[in-house]
């Protein structure tokens, strides 16, 4: 029998991150996997604060619940063959027992990685890069500093430690990640991701940074794979090289650019529309061609209209 969507014999991301460093872009529902995916992007990471936005339309300050994240998880692992990273932030509790329980759930969803960092119920990660300017200029400013509430290296260690048997026995891997930098320096937050690897994350990721030396501060003090977050660029410049960071164990950088990109268009489209009282203006945009990459050919992808009707003639044939 066909299958809509075959999920046999996907590759990893451990098999992948074993190979190559992976540059992978923020999503936050099947749609947008499905342009990564069309895009050649190997990877994808379910933000929280993606995701919080699209589905309840609230910001990330812990709002998303635990069923809603594994719900979204599923549905995106079961159409798409790119393995898929969840952001998990605190673990949806402040018990080791709630990281366990919550990181066993997405690894059954499909999760092939989970993060997993010191952050509270009470984050207030918003506030400290509300407008964008306090968080891409990485700063540990005193009202950051207020704003970051995080829990103790050693909340952190048993939360990671909760976090790797909860996954043991499948694909999935542990990502620690930690925001000390913001309140306690660099340090700090080195010191608390070595401990993290030594209880068995399989990678680790300082947040908040920005630039090669600090990467080889990093690198200098915590061995195996390492993540770099949401790599962003000033003055049209990236802040670190790919290759330079992938020589320093940095072999997973996310980015965030989809979400931007899906408000534009959107509000592009409808202030025409609205303007115009009329779907000219967005009925004549073909997204740059019929097939492949323009509207027809993306719509077929995303809807992958012939292989169900294949599915639904062989369901009826009962002859």
């Amino acid at each position: 029998m066909s299958e809509p969507v075959s999920l046999k014999n996907r590759t990893t991301l451990k098999e992948l991150l074993e190979k190559e460093q992976l540059f992978v872009p923020c999503v936050w529902d099947c749609m947008s996997t499905k342009v990564a995916e069309l895009a050649g992007f190997k990877a994808v990471l379910l933000s929280s604060a993606c995701l919080s936005y699209s589905m309840i339309g609230m910001p990330d300050i812990g709002l998303i619940t635990a069923d809603e994240l594994v719900a979204a998880t599923e549905r995106i692992s079961n159409t798409t063959k790119l393995p898929l990273i969840i952001d998990a932030d605190e673990g949806y509790g402040d018990s080791p027992l709630n990281v366990y329980r919550t990181c066993q759930r997405l690894a059954k969803a499909g999760a092939m990685a989970i993060t997993i960092d010191d952050t509270t119920s009470i984050r207030g990660l918003e506030r400290a890069y509300a407008g964008g300017a306090t968080y891409y200029s990485n700063s540990d400013s005193e009202e950051n500093k207020l704003n970051t509430r995080i829990c103790s290296a050693d909340e952190l260690c048993a939360k990671i430690k909760a976090a790797v048997a909860g996954v043991e026995g499948t694909d999935c891997i542990i990502i620690a990640r930690t925001a000390a930098k913001r309140i306690y320096g660099l340090d700090d937050a080195i010191e608390r991701m070595a401990r993290c690897a030594e209880l068995g994350a399989h990678m680790t990721m300082v947040l908040n940074i920005g630039s090669l030396e600090e990467c080889v501060r990093i690198n200098e003090r915590i061995p195996g794979w390492k993540m770099f977050p949401d790599v962003y660029s000033v003055n049209g410049e990236p802040v670190v090289k790919l290759e330079d960071i992938a020589a320093l164990g940095f072999n997973l950088v996310t980015c965030h650019f989809l979400e931007k990109g899906a408000m534009w268009g959107m509000m592009d489209y409808a202030i025409h529309t609205m303007a115009d009282k009329s779907t000219a203006y967005s009925d004549a945009h073909d997204m740059g061609g019929t097939f492949e990459h323009g509207w027809m050919g993306v719509q077929l992808a995303l809807s992958e209209f012939p292989k169900w009707f294949a599915l639904e003639d062989e369901f009826n044939n009962v002859k």
